[in-house]
């Protein structure tokens, strides 16, 4: 029981510090809309600005929302397993009802409060997991490698042959109507988001999304299979070695295209293959760490965050919602990069108290609490037994 109490800590940690390079890159889609139209020079122009921006485009853009792929893909995998045990052949049924109450939520949080959402592709990408869940690892790995590999070559060439336009792409019009929108009325910032929203989830976007991010679902599935979840000390040395690979890979293919000058045609090289290796290369590194029980403290204060993973993803956006909008404090594209920094470390850090505090009381978070409670359709105790 020990351990697996400490492999769930464990994974909760990763899950914590997933959520903490998710607030540092969606900082940025909240602060300005640059990432949807282009003209990021001119928001940030210092050179300290640029450094950062590099410092968070190689250890932090596109890598932590594959982490928390491959940890939704660990969980899912694991929560099957339990509900085999349990219910047998209704283990499915219970992961898509599951995977529909995720989407009700991420629909929700995408049209009322950020069109930057990521809960409704994973709620679709979910249920495409459960239909491959039983599969044995190896034809697991085949079909994450090729949609991974087939998405990233096609694009890489789409853009390549659109380099000229992509390297001076700046929507003018979009851009000013962000700016006039997102600091006005709460009807305002409506408009603007729905917008943004339909732009960012229309069918080609969500296929290329679907094809980037069940790779690292399956990823996380064959890591549990392969016992490298539940029992790291017994696998450490294929560990150690695919940490070293995922490293080597991470620095290639994401440190690389800046010692070439950053061309935009390899953003899809960058973000598909050097996103996703750096995703499991943060995920393997941080297992191993708190399996041998280094790093006590950290996992300590990440992993109560982790536990409130979806409470804590939705309350950054409502955060940023109220701090950078016109409905709140309209800070809407007037801060620097060290601003935002020093945003998300206050931000977080709060997460970090009131997540320590909050279950010392309770066992759920508030959504996760929703969540549990709408997948089994019983109402879940909340508090804790004293």
């Amino acid at each position: 029981m020990e351990g697996n109490q400490n492999r769930i800590q464990s994974i909760d940690a990763i899950r914590g510090f997933a959520l903490l390079g998710i607030l540092v890159v969606n900082v940025l889609a909240f602060h300005s809309p640059h990432f949807m139209y282009g003209g990021i020079d001119s928001f940030y122009q210092s050179a300290t600005d640029s450094a950062l921006l590099t410092f968070i485009g190689v250890l932090f853009q596109a890598s932590f929302y594959p982490l928390f792929a491959l940890l939704f893909g660990v969980g899912i995998y694991i929560m099957y397993e339990r509900l085999t045990e349990k219910v047998n052949d209704q283990a499915k049924s219970v992961l898509r009802r599951r995977m529909f109450v995720l989407a009700a939520i991420g629909l929700a949080h995408g049209v009322f409060i950020w069109y930057g959402d990521i809960l409704l592709t994973y709620s679709i990408v979910g249920l495409l997991t459960i239909w491959l869940i039983q599969k044995p690892v190896r034809s697991l790995l085949k079909w994450a490698a090729w949609m991974l590999g087939s998405v990233t070559a096609f694009m890489t060439l789409m853009n390549y042959a659109a380099r000229d336009f992509l390297a001076n792409y700046r929507d003018e019009e979009a851009i000013a109507q962000s700016f006039a929108l997102y600091t006005g009325t709460y009807a305002d910032i409506f408009d603007r988001n729905i917008a943004d929203w339909l732009v960012m989830f229309n069918p080609l976007q969500v296929i290329l999304m679907i094809l980037t991010i069940l790779p690292m679902f399956l990823v996380g599935i064959v890591l549990v299979k392969l016992g490298w979840v539940t029992n790291p000390k017994q696998h450490i040395s294929n560990i150690r070695k695919w940490i070293w690979i995922t490293l080597i890979i991470f620095i290639v293919f994401k440190v690389g295209p800046y010692l070439m000058g950053d061309p935009v045609w390899l953003d899809y090289i960058k973000q598909g293959i050097g996103g996703s290796f750096s995703s499991l290369f943060y995920f393997l590194i941080l297992l191993v760490t708190f399996s041998y029980g280094r790093g006590m403290f950290i996992q300590s204060i990440l992993a109560p965050v982790g536990k409130l993973s979806l409470t804590n993803y939705l309350l950054q956006s409502l955060i940023a919602f109220v701090f950078f909008y016109g409905v709140g404090f309209n800070f809407y594209g007037q801060l620097n990069i060290i601003d935002l920094m020093a945003y998300v470390v206050i931000v977080y850090s709060v997460q970090v108290v009131l997540s320590i505090w909050y279950l010392k009381v309770f066992q759920y978070g508030p959504f996760e609490w929703v969540y549990r409670t709408l997948t089994y359709g019983k109402v879940q105790r909340l508090k804790r037994r004293s």
